[in-house]
């Protein structure tokens, strides 16, 4: 019967941990197959990323663009981009070019050599230093594409904070653009002007949908600066404003100048009159008492042998610091006393006393008559 039981109880207990392994496999499996269906609809919050939908990013251009049939593949990281085929039919866009490195860039512009175009949308201090051409400032307002690009033909761009690249383009004046074409590398320095916020100013977004939609498909490629190789040598200046370097260096001159301002000597010291003189005689007397009052003899005893020392030294022409040993050696040949007696009296002896602490201070006294020769 006890056999039965037990066989029964190990067949229910196998049972209950099979239920629960395969109800785990399954919670494991479902959630597996919720976050592949809804890996689409995440958002990002990066600007002009195309699962952006706020003011800033670029989600209103990436589903207009899959609206008009063009083939929309966002690519994040480098190890995504590089699994995706590129080809004449392919355009790549990169709309965050400051998380590219040097050699990320490269990778990019040779992974992309055979693509219809790319297309480079960041600020111009950024995409300036990635292409070799100068930076400098844009006005901002509506400008005219006033170039022979046809793919900017008729356009008029509303471009806010942004700079231009000094070279021949669209949307620009005296030499200054803020669309520049090499080859089939595309420039775009407004990058505002494609966002959510600002796409339907003036013509951003007919020319948004035709510099990006200019093959049937299209990767997004969103940078990731952890690509980027230590080799690079992205350095601290590089990452900050060219203010803070100025800055820095008129606030050190400043701070130098505070120094040696309030640090400068004005003239010798001046001794300033005390509001009341005590005498020695009385702060000793004072000492004395407290020192009674409370009962600390050794303390008293300290002091007396102290002072003692320094006199004797003083008596001996002997310098600040002699050792104790030298001092007592010098004070016996002056006395005629047995060394090691004077070395017991100025070596701090116990008193435990009143009687004692008399008895020490006038030992001392008359020790220091008879190195005076009184």
């Amino acid at each position: 019967m006890t056999t039965v039981q037990a066989g029964s109880r190990s067949s229910t207990e196998r049972s209950s941990r099979r239920t629960t392994l395969l109800i785990g496999l399954g919670i494991l499996a479902a959630l597996i197959v919720i976050s592949v269906l809804n890996r689409d609809s995440a958002s990002f919050e990066d600007p002009l990323d195309p699962r952006n939908p706020t003011h800033d990013g670029g989600q209103a251009v990436a589903r207009v663009l899959a609206d008009n049939g063009v083939d929309v593949q966002v690519a994040r990281g480098e190890d995504e981009l590089l699994g995706e085929e590129v080809d004449s039919g392919t355009a790549v866009v990169v709309t965050n070019p400051g998380e590219l490195g040097g050699s990320t860039l490269k990778r990019l512009l040779a992974h992309g050599k055979d693509a219809g175009a790319i297309v480079v949308v960041g600020d111009s201090a950024v995409v300036d230093g990635q292409f070799g051409i100068e930076d400098v400032s844009l006005a901002d307002g509506r400008h005219r594409a006033d170039c022979d690009e046809s793919l900017a033909s008729g356009l008029v761009v509303r471009t806010r904070d942004g700079g231009g690249l000094e070279a021949e383009g669209c949307f620009g004046s005296g030499g200054t653009s803020a669309l520049v074409r090499r080859d089939a590398v595309w420039l775009m320095t407004a990058p505002t002007s494609f966002t959510n916020e600002r796409v339907l100013e003036s013509d951003n977004g007919a020319l948004a949908l035709r510099l990006l939609g200019q093959q049937d498909r299209l990767v997004w490629y969103v940078a990731d600066s952890a690509d980027t190789a230590a080799s690079d040598g992205v350095g601290l200046s590089s990452l900050l404003p060219p203010w803070v370097l100025p800055g820095l260096y008129l606030l050190l001159a400043s701070l130098l100048g505070v120094v040696l301002w309030r640090g400068r000597r004005l003239g010798p010291l001046v001794t300033e009159p005390l509001p009341v003189v005590v005498r020695a005689a009385e702060s000793t007397e004072s000492r004395g008492r407290i020192y009674r009052r409370t009962g600390d003899r050794g303390h008293a005893a300290e002091i007396l042998v102290d002072s003692a020392r320094r006199r004797l030294m003083e008596a001996l022409q002997l310098p600040r610091g002699t050792a104790l040993e030298t001092l007592a050696a010098a004070a016996a040949a002056r006395t005629g006393r047995d060394p090691y007696a004077v070395l017991g009296l100025l070596g701090r002896p116990a008193v435990t006393n009143d009687s004692q602490l008399v008895d020490l201070g006038q030992q001392l006294i008359d020790l220091e008559n008879e190195v005076r020769g009184s």
